[in-house]
């Protein structure tokens, strides 16, 4: 049943919508009321009717209480016999016991939760996302070796270092000389000397090197010249 009236009024979120759900249930809950009641096709479709319209008032019209117990009351007439000038609604095939029993019916069904419906069908009903994250652990590519087992294994510097392929060795650079920097010939400086040079450089470097210390020589010659005979003269003084 409850599949039928989904088709029907297309009531396709009515596990997720609070008022689609709330909508299949009243009419599922009609609907199988007038099946317990014992009522033929003819006054099931007009109890329906009457339930749908009532309903739609609250849900689309959000009609109030009084305005929608008005037009309960106005489709209700007609019903009993001893009023015959009263026009009937259409549902005159109901009996004066079967209209108090779908008025008693209609009451506590959706009167008596009459501000509930006005509340959930004016009100915008809070979404909440639920997520799941799932995790799943594939095969590794067919290139890849799988991991030892467990047994098997061994330390992270010993497989570092006896174990695990080392890198591959960079190819080496290779160095370009620089447009800027010009080259150099290399050029023997002593190609062209003759032994005449050789023999003036070789005595202006010894002369540099040796004369300050035939300076110091004849320096000291002369102050041991000078003491030796200051001695001579002191002997002949004492002689005299």
């Amino acid at each position: 049943m409850q599949k039928e009236l989904c088709e029907i009024f297309k009531l396709k979120n009515y596990s997720t919508d609070l008022q689609e759900a709330s909508t299949l249930d009243y009419y599922t809950g009609a609907v199988w009321w007038g099946k317990e009641q014992g009522l033929n096709p003819q006054q099931l479709s007009g109890l329906f009717t009457v339930v749908y319209n009532l309903f739609e008032n609250v849900k689309e019209q959000h009609m109030n209480k009084v305005d929608n117990l008005k037009e309960f009351k106005a489709v209700m007439m007609g019903i009993e016999p001893e009023y015959p000038d009263v026009k009937s609604a259409g549902l005159d095939f109901f009996s004066v016991a079967q209209a108090k029993a779908i008025a008693q019916y209609i009451n506590t069904s959706l009167f008596q939760h009459y501000n509930l419906y006005q509340f959930m069908f004016t009100h915008t009903q809070a979404e909440e996302i639920i997520g799941t994250d799932l995790s799943i652990e594939v095969a590794k590519p067919s290139t890849l070796p799988f991991p030892p087992p467990l047994h098997e294994g061994v330390q992270d510097d010993m497989y570092a270092s006896f174990i695990a392929t080392p890198p591959p060795t960079p190819p080496p650079v290779e160095e370009t000389p620089k447009e800027d920097e010009p080259t150099v010939p290399d050029i023997d400086a002593f190609n062209d000397l003759t032994v005449d040079d050789v023999r003036e450089v070789i005595e202006s470097v010894a002369k540099e090197m040796l004369g300050g210390l035939q300076n110091d020589l004849a320096a000291k010659l002369r102050e041991k010249e000078n003491n030796i005979i200051q001695r001579i003269n002191k002997i002949h003084k004492v002689s005299e």
